[in-house]
């Protein structure tokens, strides 16, 4: 019965962190204001020992957790950026035509809703424009393929001046896509969340969770951690579009090791290319992406599967054809020891995603287990 309880509170507790976290929208290079509230949540664990978290010029946000006779230094990384777009043309009749933040394809983008970060920091609500079935031929429903490039944006205005100066929109202006975030069916399921930038807002709430217990489980009374590896927990920008800040950091605070989370691509539609991974099936243990030109440390991986195996953690094993990642950077560009964990996500960047608190949960336990044994 302490178990259930305890379980029903640590649900609660992940919920509210992605929700917080999920409260301020973080397109590609303006992470600041979901980083602010990544910072608060660190900071909160370390009031005891007066850490603070530090940010870099690229807009990283990071702590160093020093451990007793550090051997060797691991980073562990999550993203806050979302996909999204840039207003790249308003018409003479106050659409707006935009260009991508992030990779998507278009089929999913007709009548969404989205919001647009005007000059006067406001977020202004548009839709993605779309013919009514009403007035659409059948051959063309069935034969048309939609280039993002081709749609239109209608946020109200009139014209193109209204669209400039009532709602202060311009040419480069950042738009995420509109949505909200919580249980998908409360009453029924308390563990499948849906909503927008899953990606990568389960990676960032798994990397409190995991600071969280690495200061609960591991540190001691001189604010170090009972382990020999000093530990940097980073929450990074700019992955949707090359993972830049990942490689920034990484550049300026050389490590031995790097653990990247990100999402796992759950997918059983047909005609997909996939690891058959189930939502429910664990962690996963990512081998390889970028169709093939991604390949990660091969013992590190083996490394994690054992710790999985030898604490009862249930895992996937994966390999991600359409895919790269701030850890994949890491170990391409820099030579680091890498390896990147997926927490199991369905429908991927589309609008919204899937991914269950559980999934959260067994990533933050399977990374702890590693380092805590390290």
């Amino acid at each position: 019965m302490k178990f259930i309880k305890i379980y029903i509170m640590e649900k609660k507790d992940i919920l509210r962190i992605i929700k917080e976290l999920s409260s301020k929208r973080a397109p590609s290079g303006l992470e600041k204001e979901r980083g602010k509230i990544f910072k608060k949540e660190i900071e909160n664990l370390f009031k005891k020992n007066n850490l603070s978290v530090g940010k870099d010029e690229l807009g990283n946000y990071f702590i160093k957790l020093k451990g007793t006779s550090p051997k060797q230094k691991i980073a562990i990384l999550a993203h806050m950026d979302e996909i999204g777009g840039t207003i790249r043309k308003i018409k003479k009749n106050g659409k707006m035509e935009f260009s991508k933040r992030g990779g998507y394809e278009g089929r999913w983008l007709v009548s969404k809703k989205v919001q647009i970060l005007n000059s006067n920091d406001d977020w202004i609500n548009g839709i993605i424009c779309g013919r009514s079935a009403h007035s659409t031929p059948e051959k063309l429903r069935i034969s048309e393929k939609i280039d993002p490039l081709e749609l239109e944006i209608y946020c109200g205005a009139k014209d193109a001046e209204e669209t400039r100066d009532k709602y202060k929109i311009h040419v480069g202006s950042p738009l995420v896509f509109h949505g909200n975030l919580g249980l998908l069916n409360p009453k029924y399921n308390d563990n499948i969340i849906a909503g927008y930038s899953i990606d990568n807002l389960a990676a960032l709430t798994c990397l409190i969770l995991l600071t969280r217990k690495l200061i609960n489980e591991l540190m001691n009374d001189y604010g170090e951690l009972k382990i020999k590896s000093d530990i940097y927990i980073v929450a990074t920008t700019r992955e949707e579009i090359g993972t830049e800040g990942a490689y920034y950091f990484l550049k300026n605070n050389p490590v031995d090791k790097v653990i990247g989370i990100d999402i796992g691509i759950v997918e059983d539609v047909a005609n997909t290319i996939n690891s058959d991974l189930k939502l429910d099936g664990g962690p996963v243990i990512v081998w390889q992406e970028g169709r093939g030109s991604g390949i990660f440390d091969y013992n590190f991986c083996k490394t994690l599967v054992l710790t999985a195996v030898k604490n009862n953690i249930k895992y996937q094993n994966g390999v991600f054809e359409y895919y790269r990642s701030d850890a994949g950077k890491a170990q391409k560009w820099l030579g680091t020891s890498s390896i990147l964990i997926g927490i199991p996500t369905k429908f991927s960047h589309n609008v919204p995603e899937i991914s269950t608190i559980d999934a959260i949960r067994d990533t933050t336990e399977l990374i702890f287990q590693y380092l805590k044994n390290v």
